[in-house]
C-alpha cells in the first residue's frame, strides 16, 4: 500500500487540469496583476522631461539673451565709431583753419593733419570691435594732444614771425627814410658835380680862323694864295679847373663836308668827334692864348665856306667859328 503523502499535492491538480484544458493551451503567467506594478518608471521619465524642458528653456532664453546683448553691443560699438569718427573729423577741421589762416603755416602741421585723414579712412572701412575702437580712442586723444602742442607751437612762431616782421617793417621804414636822404644827398652831390664840372670847365674866347701864307703868316682870303689854315683862341682863367696838361680838339670841316688835317677820333663817354688836330696845352688856371695850324691838303685850299669847331677834352663844343676863302 502506498503512501499518499508521498505525492506532490500540487503536482497532481495541475496533471489534472492541464488534461482538463488540452495539451494547446498555454500556462498562466506567474506574476503581479497590472494594478500591483511598481509606478517609479513613469514618474521618472516624467521628471526626466520636465528637466530636459527647463533646460531647453533656460537655453533659448540664454541664446536669446545673448543674442540681445550681441545686437546692443553692435549698436554701442556703431554708436562709439561714430562719436571717435566726428572727433576725428573736428580735430581734422581744427587744422584746416590753422592752414587757411597761416599761409606760413609748418610742415608738422600739415604731416598731423594727413595723419588724421588715414585714420579717418582706416575707420571708414574698419568692422569695429571692442579692442579697435579703445585703440582709435586712445590714437584720437593722442591727436588731440598732439594738435594743442603744434597750434601752440605755431602760434607761438607766429607770433615769433609777427615781432620779426615788425621789427623788419620798423628797419625798412627807416631804411627807406635813409635810403630817401642818401638819394637825396645823391642827387644834391650830382647838382653839385655838375655845377663843379659847369663851374671847372674851361672856356675859349676871341676864336679866330684865317688863312695864311709865308714864312710870315701874312694873312689872305685866297684859297690859291693860302699856305695853311691858322686858328686862335684864349682859354679862360678858371680857379677851380684841373691844371697841368690839357688837350683841346680842333674840327675844320672844308665846304665839300671834308674834315681836314689828320681827321682822327677822340672818344669820351659815349661820346666821339673826328677832328683835324689836337691842340695840346699847359694849363696853370691862368688865361692863355693858343695857335694851331693846319696845312693844306693838294694844291690849293677850296673856296667857299669853312666851319671851325672847337671842343674840350670832354668833347664839350666851346666854340666856332667860320672861315670865307675866295
Amino acid at each position: 500500500m502506498s503512501n499518499n503523502y508521498d505525492k506532490p499535492l500540487f503536482l497532481e491538480q495541475a496533471n489534472n487540469g492541464l488534461a482538463e484544458r488540452g495539451s494547446d493551451q498555454s500556462l498562466p503567467a506567474y506574476g503581479l496583476p497590472d494594478d500591483d506594478k511598481p509606478k517609479g518608471g513613469g514618474i521618472l521619465s516624467k521628471i526626466l522631461i520636465a528637466i530636459l524642458a527647463i533646460a531647453t528653456g533656460g537655453l533659448g532664453y540664454y541664446t536669446y539673451s545673448l543674442n540681445k546683448d550681441r545686437q546692443a553691443t553692435e549698436s554701442e560699438l556703431t554708436s562709439q565709431k561714430k562719436q571717435v569718427m566726428s572727433d576725428l573729423k573736428l580735430l581734422r577741421e581744427s587744422y584746416d583753419k590753422v592752414v587757411i589762416e597761416n599761409k606760413d603755416v609748418k610742415n608738422d602741421l600739415l604731416q598731423a593733419r594727413n595723419k588724421i585723414d588715414q585714420y579717418i579712412d582706416s575707420l571708414q572701412n574698419m568692422k569695429v570691435s571692442i579692442s579697435s575702437l579703445a585703440r582709435f580712442k586712445s590714437q584720437a586723444f593722442t591727436l588731440a594732444k598732439e594738435r594743442d602742442l603744434l597750434i601752440r607751437k605755431n602760434d607761438s612762431l607766429m607770433r615769433a614771425n609777427s615781432a620779426i616782421k615788425k621789427d623788419l617793417d620798423s628797419v625798412s621804414v627807416k631804411l627807406d627814410l635813409a635810403s630817401a636822404k642818401v638819394d637825396s644827398l645823391a642827387r644834391q652831390t650830382n647838382q653839385l658835380k655838375k655845377v663843379v664840372e659847369t663851374g671847372s670847365a674851361l672856356q675859349i674866347s676871341k676864336l679866330i680862323a684865317e688863312a695864311v701864307k709865308g714864312s710870315k703868316n701874312k694873312t689872305t682870303d685866297r684859297g690859291k694864295a693860302a699856305d695853311k689854315l691858322k686858328i686862335c683862341f684864349t682859354v679862360g682863367a678858371n680857379k677851380i679847373a684841373k691844371s697841368g696838361s690839357r688837350y683841346f680838339y680842333i674840327q675844320v670841316n672844308s665846304p665839300s663836308g671834308t674834315i681836314l688835317g689828320s681827321n682822327e677820333s677822340f672818344s669820351a663817354g659815349e661820346e666821339k668827334v673826328n677832328y683835324s688836330i689836337a691842340t695840346h696845352f699847359i694849363y696853370d688856371n691862368k688865361s692863355v692864348d693858343i695857335c694851331d695850324f693846319i696845312a693844306k691838303v693838294g694844291k690849293e685850299f677850296e673856296k667857299g665856306a669853312y666851319k671851325i669847331t672847337v671842343y674840350d677834352d670832354k668833347l664839350n663844343q666851346v666854340g666856332t667859328t667860320d672861315l670865307l676863302l675866295k
